[in-house]
Order: C-alpha cells, then sequence, then structure tokens
C-alpha cells in the first residue's frame, strides 16, 4: 500500500471516488454536503494498492501552525487492515514536517477510539454533521 500527498487530477479522483463510496454510497451524505467547495483550499493524501485507491483525507489548514484533518475515510474491504491508522499517521508526519504545531478534526463517534489511539483528545459536546453525531478532536504535534 502507498500513501502519498495528492498532486495530480487522477489522483485526486481517487480521492474523490473513496469518499462518494464512502460517505455518499454507504453513510447517506448529500452531494451538496460531499463537495463542499473547499477542496481547492486543501492538501490531499490517497493510500492505493495495484488495484486502486483504498483510503483518503485531505487537510485544510486553518491558521498559523493548526490544520484540520477532514474526509478521512477508507473503503470497505480495507477497514480493519492498518490501513486508516497507516493514513493517518503519513498525514501526521507530513503535516510536522510542514511546521504544523496542532491538529483539529471532527471524529464521527463511533471513530473517537481511533483517533485516541492517535494522541487525540476530545473536546466539548457531540454535535451533528450531515446527520451523523461527531465530536471535535485536538492534538500537538
Amino acid at each position: 500500500m502507498r500513501v502519498f500527498r495528492v498532486t495530480t487530477a487522477d489522483d485526486m479522483a481517487g480521492c474523490h471516488m473513496v469518499r462518494q463510496t464512502v460517505f455518499m454510497d454507504e453513510q447517506g451524505v448529500t452531494a451538496a454536503e460531499e463537495w463542499d467547495g473547499l477542496d481547492d483550499q486543501c492538501l490531499h493524501f490517497l493510500a492505493e494498492n495495484d488495484d486502486g485507491p483504498a483510503a483518503t483525507a485531505r487537510v485544510l489548514p486553518v491558521g498559523d501552525g493548526v490544520a484540520k484533518i477532514q474526509r478521512v475515510a477508507v473503503t470497505r474491504a480495507h477497514r480493519g487492515t492498518g490501513l486508516g491508522m497507516q493514513l493517518m499517521l503519513a498525514i501526521l508526519e507530513d503535516l510536522k514536517a510542514g511546521g504544523v504545531a496542532t491538529v483539529t478534526l471532527d471524529s464521527q463517534t463511533y471513530a473517537i477510539p481511533f483517533y485516541e489511539r492517535l494522541g487525540f483528545v476530545a473536546e466539548g459536546p457531540e454535535f451533528e454533521d450531515a446527520g451523523i453525531p461527531h465530536r471535535h478532536m485536538t492534538r500537538a504535534l
């Protein structure tokens, strides 16, 4: 499995395919909610193997030394394999090397233990995003 920062339109199409499959097809997120117009402001990461795209995430810079990880998605066939962890570790390493000091994300509540294993801490009350319960999480790099 190869995890990398996206630099081409073909790789971006792979990110979009994973997001459509996971968020729209499986979780019922609407196109208007998923395609929020922020992709061009974000860094994108893709995990793929010989069979094609398997996981993705995007990172939105939100201020001096702060970035927000968003749209973390792993295809059904690759869940439970450690790929999500591999993707997140590659993103955190890339962000740290780029001078980011604090990383935030909004986790679907069922995934909070996954992000806690990466050192994120849940903050504030539960809220809904696209009809799905979430909590805000933060981690220093």
